[in-house]
């Protein structure tokens, strides 16, 4: 009987080591921000022109301003904090920073959003967790346009 437990203990062993190391896999596949699309998904929509007419929505008016604040949407104990944009602002952890979280997934000098030419552009400086708008993640400099929504670690901002 003590054979066949430690048997049964062995292979339990084996299946827990199996499931830690695929967990390890995923996790470091997802880090690398490899995604897996279906055919016929749309990951990111070109920007469409807004219909000339009325808009129904009350944002739907701005949506071709060109953004001059940013406010944090989430987490909610920060939420409706605002930040002007001006022509160059630095988000990060760092006291240096113009615009600092003093959040555990915000690297010391995360991010960089800036105007150039009546556009707004953001930059991730080479953050651990990267930054991410409307769920993508940013590579290079990224456009973006009034209503996008940055999320720079746990920090969810919209652009206003």
């Amino acid at each position: 009987m003590p054979e066949q437990l430690l048997t049964v203990l062995k292979i339990c062993l084996l299946v827990l080591l199996y499931l830690f190391f695929l967990r390890v896999l995923r996790a470091v596949w997802a880090e690398v921000g490899v995604t897996k699309v279906s055919p016929g998904t749309v990951t990111a929509a070109p920007p469409v022109a807004a219909p000339k007419g009325r808009s129904k929505s009350p944002r739907g008016s701005r949506r071709g301003a060109v953004p001059d604040r940013l406010a944090v949407v989430d987490p909610p104990e920060r939420q409706g904090a605002e930040f002007a944009i001006g022509p160059e602002v630095t988000v990060g952890r760092s006291a240096g920073c113009s615009i600092v979280f003093d959040e555990q997934y915000v690297s010391s000098v995360h991010t960089r959003v800036f105007t150039r030419d009546d556009q707004v552009f953001v930059e991730d400086l080479g953050s651990t967790n990267g930054t991410w708008v409307n769920g993508v993640r940013a590579v290079g400099q990224m456009p973006v346009r009034m209503g996008d929504r940055v999320q720079i670690g746990n920090v969810i901002l919209e652009l206003r």
